[in-house]
């Protein structure tokens, strides 16, 4: 789906109103799907490395190309003896002056070539593996803040129906202060409440606010208010249950390319261990040329070879080098796969462990102290229950409907971890 697509189907741009909102200019909603598209399409970083791994390709190119032959020709300048000999004083070409010419051609031995398209070759797959673990590493900070964003939302919403009702209340419980029904003393304690709350709101408030600048770097995007769009009554059909950790580690050391990263270092220096040893061969320059009278006879045409003997310098500092390069190559690559077997182990651990204790809670139990949460304000309104039982309610009602949102947060966010550490989305809607 391209980007002119995305827009006109599934992108609402409106006004906002909120004075949070302010800064951005627009909103938009979306998917997580159309999230991923248009971050994919759009996001800097990733086209950074694609422009990489055309660099890498590029050399694989250069890599084949053959060694150019070198053509040299000379021609004297003054003869000197033109006077006795004859011929020309200045640039003489007949036969009384010298001309000659030569051509050369290096010959690389030892398959030096070869060995030099295959390091190239690797080379250029590795940052195709580091581009996918670059893609994987910021789907998971994408997803991570679109889920984040839609619950904080959630949160913010509680806060302000909250705010709204006090708001209300206090309105009322002021008219009646005015006829001097109720005490200063109730009156000042609501209003008290509602700061906290207002205050507390603000510090949600600006988590969205800084997850909204973090989307829009990522979706290379400004001022944009995005909307997290889903069903959420499908996140609540996922589990982890019927996983097996042994597959997942399984699955991890095929598809995690922060791995793969580790092998491709691994097969690169044991290239370049075998190329730094064919530098040991000297490489062979065959030459053939014409002299027209610098030689023993008249037009005097040759062939030659030319070729280092490699007494002193057989490359021996390189050769060591490149053994130890590939002996840390291999430590690397088991540190790596140490680093896969407990990622994959924790993140499975604590997504078994939030859906475990998200099935134990009651999914009513919000409903029901939404009621109770508004019959506690008419029964507060008519005096049936205590400004302290009211209050101590109304306290514990946000604590409960911010946790829950901390939860179902929590829980898709570690279903997300779990994709991550695998490196392939296990858990999806």
């Amino acid at each position: 789906m391209t980007l002119k697509n995305l827009v006109f189907l599934s992108l609402a741009l409106f006004s906002i109103n909120l004075k949070g909102q302010e800064v951005f200019k627009d909103s938009l909603k979306l998917s997580i799907r159309q999230a991923d598209s248009l971050f994919i399409l759009q996001n800097v970083s990733l086209l950074a490395e694609k422009c990489n791994i055309n660099s890498a390709k590029a050399q694989i190119i250069q890599a084949k190309l053959f060694s150019n032959m070198t053509i040299s020709a000379t021609q004297n300048v003054i003869n000197t003896e033109y006077q006795t000999n004859g011929g020309r004083k200045w640039l003489d070409m007949t036969d009384k002056g010298e001309s000659s010419a030569q051509i050369q051609k290096l010959f690389r031995l030892a398959g030096k070539r070869n060995k030099q398209i295959q390091i190239a070759e690797l080379t250029a797959s590795r940052e195709e593996q580091v581009y996918f673990d670059l893609l994987r590493t910021l789907k998971y900070s994408l997803r991570s803040g679109f889920y984040n964003l839609y619950y904080l939302r959630q949160i913010i919403g509680v806060y302000d129906r909250e705010i709204a009702s006090m708001h209300k209340l206090i309105d009322g419980y002021q008219r009646q202060f005015e006829k001097g029904f109720i005490s200063k003393k109730e009156l000042l304690r609501l209003r008290s409440a509602l700061f906290s709350l207002e205050n507390e709101k603000i510090g949600f408030t600006t988590q969205v606010i800084s997850t909204q600048n973090d989307f829009n770097v990522m979706m290379h995007t400004s001022n944009i208010y995005y909307l997290p769009q889903f069903d959420a009554g499908s996140l609540m059909k996922l589990s982890p249950d019927n996983l097996k950790l042994q597959a997942l580690i399984d699955t991890a050391f095929v598809h995690r390319h922060d791995l793969k990263m580790a092998q491709s270092d691994l097969s690169i220096n044991r290239a370049n261990l075998a190329y730094q040893k064919s530098l040991a061969v000297p490489d062979l320059t065959l030459s053939a040329g014409w002299d027209k009278n610098g030689g023993f006879i008249h037009n005097y045409n040759f062939i030659g070879m030319q070729i280092d003997l490699p007494f002193f310098n057989r490359n021996q500092g390189n050769i060591k080098s490149a053994r130890y390069n590939l002996e840390s190559s291999q430590y690397k690559l088991k540190s790596a796969e140490d680093i896969v077997k407990s990622d994959v182990l924790g993140a499975y651990a604590n997504a078994v462990e939030t859906n475990q204790l998200y099935t134990k809670f009651d999914n009513t139990f919000m409903t029901d102290l939404e009621t109770l949460n508004q019959e506690m304000l008419n029964n507060f309104e008519k005096k049936n229950i205590s400004l302290i039982e009211f209050l101590d309610y109304y306290d514990a009602y946000k604590e409960n409907a911010v946790q829950l949102n901390m939860l179902l947060y929590n829980r898709i966010n570690a279903f997300e971890n779990l994709n991550f550490s695998v490196g392939k989305d296990i858990i999806t809607q």
